[in-house]
């Protein structure tokens, strides 16, 4: 079930207007998160889950680094964190190499 926040302590379901009047908060039940959602869009409001637990400044913060119209720092932001975890993983296995090698040669 899907309960639509209309009231909250720090106000965010007001606040969240500021970025988008379309946009609503509701909480799921059944999976125990909250969801944004936005009732401009066609066929389905969903817009993105939540990752945190509970309502606060964190979500409109979230939500405005989210927004479609920033897609391109999304995506660079991506491209560099998938580099550097690539580079990382290159960075590992030639350590176990090295590791390798130099046991063979102590043999």
């Amino acid at each position: 079930m899907k309960i639509k926040i209309l009231n909250d302590v720090y106000d965010i379901a007001n606040r969240i207007k500021f970025i988008d009047k379309g946009y609503f908060i509701v909480f799921n039940t059944s999976k125990k998160n909250f969801e944004i959602h936005n009732s401009k869009q066609i066929d389905s409001t969903f817009c993105l889950t939540l990752p945190f637990k509970t309502l606060d400044i964190r979500a409109l913060k979230y939500v405005f680094e989210t927004q479609s119209k920033n897609i391109e720092k999304i995506l660079n932001r991506i491209e560099t964190e998938n580099k550097l975890t690539e580079n990382a993983e290159k960075r590992g296995v030639l350590s176990q190499f090295n590791s390798s090698i130099e046991q063979n040669l102590r043999r």
